[in-house]
């Protein structure tokens, strides 16, 4: 009934006369299926049963992904989607792409691990010198894996040994090897004496979940950033008739935006900037100026060919699609109280769907490539001197480019208790304290420049405040000059907003706890500090090692030999 809703639901949006069952048509819901929480032995069985298969290609294959889902609580999915270049040994990590949701997000390995990923590698390039799959994990032809396969030869060998599910005729799924790693970590964790609450979103993070927490505080209708160096407005035309749209357009500003919700100049700016879009590309297809535009010439089809128009024309992204798209289903929801009717043609537009976008890792600098843009400033130059400074404050507050650009010389405190006080983003009022170094640095780039306390903290070289996109170019052009000294810096694009990740992942493998960092930070919500879970190597591989099999050292796989790690590095 779902799918049957979800198809009538986009019929819909093409003829309004289209009738969407209700959610409550059925009685009852789906039932999840209780899931098997396999011990070692019921890992062991179809392992050892594994060895009666045909070929030996598909006897490791199999032993291989079984034994891989169980030690690491991957998804099946995940794991035959894993590709060959996905696993370095060198490294100890598997790289996991497109998982749910589009995520990518890496895992270390235990060292027996990676030595039975090699043990694999090397069987199957034996049988196919030349590969015909780019998978990590093969079939007998050399092919890719199906999911549905495995599940079938899971079925199969749990079913001779004896293996049966708790969920009635059900079979017993390869992904309960999942939940069995997921409650085998909490009970070595609750037999450590650990507090599990706190590590609880550190296995949510390892095993791929959106979050702990099921929902967002920030509404969508609230994102968007401010665009500088927008082209300069075209002129309204004089006596021409202001039409529904247009009116509905300059009461969304003046009475939802300014008046009811008392939104920033930052939010009306993303507005702005959004509808103007729109408006241009139904102006460009029906031949009407835009202040002579009616909501039935603003309908779903001009909607979802201006949301194309920015994807392939524009070349923005996914995120940047569904940004515009959040604004205009603000616009229309508030058209949708003032023109009742026109509601079907406002239905029809607020039916189109956000895409779902890939949600990467962040990208960060570790300490040794922190010090490089840090120390390419000139400092016998004011503009050296002053760059040092902000690149410095940024790593260690984490300020964001518009916080940073809109400090004065009033919002820093040097005296006993050195802080920097903002009111940032969400009209929130927080202080961050300064380090012993920054106060230092700071002190000295005072001293160095006569100021009124309104001020710009870090101006331009004519006084006034510094643009976002100035401080893109000034680091841009460090980042460039300290490749020379630090290579790695190559295949990083720092932006000043990685400045501010850098900062979370400092607190972060300090031992500060999620929350603070969230508080740090100024973000409404922690689910949104989560995503450095998500990146933090050095917390994943501290829940590798409280899962490590007994009798063996915890550790990753290391080469034994200077030469054998060139080679492995290959």
């Amino acid at each position: 009934m779902q799918v049957v809703r979800g198809f009538a639901a986009y019929l819909r949006t093409l003829d309004p006369a289209t009738e969407v069952p209700p959610a409550s048509l059925l009685p009852g819901g789906p039932r999840r299926a209780v899931p098997s929480l396999y011990s070692p032995a019921d890992i062991t069985a179809p392992l050892t049963q594994a060895d009666q298969l045909k070929t030996p290609l598909r006897r490791a294959t199999i032993t291989t992904l079984i034994s891989l889902m169980a030690v690491t609580g991957m998804r099946g999915g995940e794991v035959v989607a894993l590709d060959d270049e996905d696993f370095d040994p060198s490294r100890g990590l598997l790289l996991v792409r497109h998982a749910t949701l589009g995520r990518h997000r890496p895992l270390p390995l235990h060292h027996t691990t990676t030595a039975a990923l090699l043990a694999y590698r090397q069987l199957r390039n034996q049988h196919f010198p030349h590969p015909l799959s780019d998978a990590l994990l093969v079939s007998d032809t050399g092919t890719r894996l199906l999911y549905y396969n495995v599940g079938q030869t899971f079925a199969k060998l749990a079913r001779h040994t004896g293996l049966t599910a708790r969920s009635g005729n059900r079979r017993p799924p390869p992904h309960d090897l999942r939940h069995s790693f997921a409650v085998a970590t909490l009970l070595d964790w609750n037999r450590a004496g650990g507090d599990i609450a706190a590590r609880i979103p550190l296995l949510s993070a390892y095993r791929g979940h959106t979050a702990p927490a099921p929902h967002l505080l920030v509404p969508p209708s609230r994102t968007g950033t401010t665009r500088r160096s927008r082209p300069p407005a075209q002129p309204r035309a004089r006596g021409a008739p202001v039409t529904a749209a247009a009116a509905t357009v300059q009461a969304f500003f003046t009475e939802r935006l300014l008046r009811q919700r008392r939104a920033s100049s930052h939010t009306i700016a993303a507005y702005r900037d959004t509808l103007r879009l729109p408006l241009t590309v139904a102006a460009g297809r029906t031949g009407t100026s835009p202040c002579r535009l009616d909501i039935t010439e603003l309908n779903a089809p001009v909607i979802a060919a201006f949301l194309d128009h920015l994807e392939h024309d524009r070349a923005n992204s996914v995120r940047t699609r569904n940004t515009r798209l959040a604004a205009i289903h603000s616009l229309f929801t508030f058209a949708a109280l003032r023109h009742p009717e026109h509601a079907a043609d406002i239905e029809r537009v607020l039916a189109i769907p956000p895409k779902r976008a890939d949600q990467t890792i962040v990208t960060f600098l570790t300490d040794p490539k922190t010090q490089a843009p840090l120390a390419t400033p000139d400092h016998t130059t004011r503009t050296g001197r002053r760059d040092h400074t902000w690149i410095l404050l940024t790593i260690q507050t984490g300020l964001r480019a518009s916080e940073l650009t809109n400090l004065t010389r009033a919002d820093v405190h040097l005296s006993t208790g050195a802080y920097v006080a903002r009111h940032g983003k969400g009209r929130k009022d927080r202080i961050t304290p300064l380090a012993p170094e920054t106060v230092t640095t700071l002190r000295a780039w005072l001293a160095d420049r006569a100021s009124a306390p309104e001020d710009p903290l870090f101006p331009t070289t004519r006084g006034g405040q510094m643009s976002n996109d100035a401080l893109q170019q000034r680091l841009s052009t460090y980042a460039t000059r300290a490749e020379r000294t630090c290579p790695a810096l190559t295949s990083k694009n720092i932006t000043p907003h990685v400045l501010r990740h850098t900062a979370a992942m400092r607190l972060l493998h300090a031992g500060v706890d999620i929350t603070v960092i969230a508080l740090w930070l100024g973000h409404d919500n922690i689910t949104t500090t989560q995503i450095y879970l998500q990146a933090d190597m050095a917390l994943k591989q501290q829940a590798l090692n409280r899962t490590t099999p007994p009798g063996t050292a915890p550790g990753r796989y290391r080469p034994p030999d200077q030469l054998l790690a060139f080679l492995e590095a290959l």
